[in-house]
């Protein structure tokens, strides 16, 4: 008897790293239910976890739903997400979808396109969970993610409203995952010899908070450190003032679990902008917190997300930006023009600064941000660097090799002066960067001898 072939699909994911964790809870619970998680070819379903943080980003959601119900004709194309919840009008304009989950939805996705698929339910487009949240802890992704990198998801949901964020709409409130659930989910992952774990959330920083006043992410990382003693841990994004004294400790200590690497939402530098988008803090904050980092000089990777062209940024605010940027050590800088959002208070402002200054403002702040990523990885020339390898490449100029990121976040390709079976996914080590390509430091392994 020939054996029934399992179903195959094929998940697209755009966004955020909670986006991303989310997808590969679907593709635990798809494995879970018969079918076979593809990357391309034929496949019966394809889903696409979108993203609408900007306009651009549901534009481009939409398009890839639209693009995969040509390319994948007879497959029953679903679209999951944030773009679902923001954009109920633009989904519904997109034809032959076989159905749209919200993030609240997302839990159901599984089973109602098995069910679809097994013909148990009416095959005709369905609306799931648009409204509502996700319930923390669900989704969760299983440790056979092929990587040496895990990314947890610790807290969804935001209750902060900045002015130009549509996010805590699509998202809901601040909600965090229980610190044993976190631990249980680590162990797993530690046992099936994964080596970092990247903490994750929509607002990292409120972490703890829905459970009491005296739980925060500090109490979290500790308790981590004190269980998992080789496990290198690393930190999505914060705001200048939830950096706690402890965290400060931790990230300036290179021999500490938590990995050198700091990634600042900061928006802007400028107070006039700054107090337009509700954000909490002021330009005397972020340059405290930058006077404060400077003994990890050279070592501290600091990363950012900035937007231009907010309806309060005049010349002189962004001039003020530009002026911060290029004062502090930066790793390197993620840039975003300002788009209206429907739904939030700023979508209701005139949008003062021109789409063509707008993108003015973007190159000029991205070429800064260029030069800054280029001088951090130059100053870790001739430096020791603890490298996690994650994947095996075939260089036209070098040869064979391993990549991975340096505890700093540097982008590393490691070469061995002859191959050598110690190195493998998920091995940590120790090498020199010698030189600086353009996208990457270069460095030899060589294994000491006993």
């Amino acid at each position: 008897m020939q054996q029934k072939k399992s179903p195959r699909v094929l998940i697209e994911t755009l966004g955020c790293k909670v986006n991303h964790y989310e997808s590969q809870g679907l593709a635990s619970e798809f494995r879970r239910q018969g079918w076979q998680v593809v990357k391309k070819g034929p496949c019966e379903a394809v889903v696409i976890n979108s993203c609408a943080v900007t306009a651009e980003a549901g534009r481009q959601s939409l398009q890839s739903a639209r693009r995969a119900l040509k390319r994948y004709p007879g497959a029953r194309v679903a679209l999951a997400g944030c773009a679902v919840v923001a954009e109920p009008q633009k989904v519904a304009e997109v034809e032959k979808l076989g159905a749209v989950f919200g993030n609240a939805g997302k839990k159901d996705l599984v089973s109602r396109l098995t069910r679809q698929l097994e013909g148990t339910v009416a095959d005709r487009p369905e609306q799931v969970g648009i409204l509502g949240e996700l319930e923390i802890g669900l989704l969760r992704a299983d440790s056979e993610r092929g990587r040496s990198r895990a990314v947890v998801k610790v807290q969804d949901g935001c209750n902060s409203f900045c002015r130009y964020c549509i996010i805590p709409y699509l998202r809901g409130r601040c909600r965090s995952l229980h610190p044993e659930k976190v631990l249980a989910e680590c162990r797993e992952l530690v046992a099936a010899g994964f080596r970092e774990v990247v903490l994750t959330g929509i607002h990292l920083g409120r972490y703890g908070e829905d459970f009491s006043a005296d739980f925060s992410l500090t109490s979290l990382l500790l308790q981590m450190i004190d269980e998992f003693p080789d496990l290198r841990l690393r930190l999505g994004s914060l705001q200048p003032h939830e950096i706690t004294p402890e965290i400060m400790a931790l990230l300036l200590d290179p021999e500490s679990l938590l990995c050198e690497h700091l990634h600042l939402s900061l928006q802007s530098a400028s107070d006039r902008v700054l107090g337009a988008m509700g954000r909490p803090y002021r330009q005397q904050d972020i340059e405290k917190i930058f006077a404060l980092l400077t003994e990890g000089r050279g070592r501290l990777a600091i990363g950012t997300d900035l937007i231009v062209g907010f309806p309060a940024e005049d010349e002189r605010s962004f001039m003020e930006t530009m002026a911060l940027v290029e004062e502090v050590d930066l790793a390197y800088l993620h840039v975003f023009p300002y788009s209206p959002r429907r739904g939030t208070v700023a979508a209701s402002w005139p949008d003062r600064v021109s789409a063509a200054e707008k993108k003015v403002r973007a190159a000029k702040l991205r070429a800064l941000g260029h030069r800054k990523r280029e001088a951090f990885a130059r100053k870790n020339l001739g430096s020791e660097l603890k490298v996690l390898l994650e994947t095996q490449v075939e260089d036209s100029r070098y040869g064979s090799g391993w990549f991975g990121h340096s505890r700093n976040y540097l982008p590393v390709m490691v070469t061995a002066q002859r191959e050598d079976n110690c190195l493998r996914s998920g091995s940590e080590v120790t090498v020199q960067a010698q030189e600086w390509d353009g996208r990457r430091l270069l460095a030899s392994w060589e294994k000491k001898s006993a």
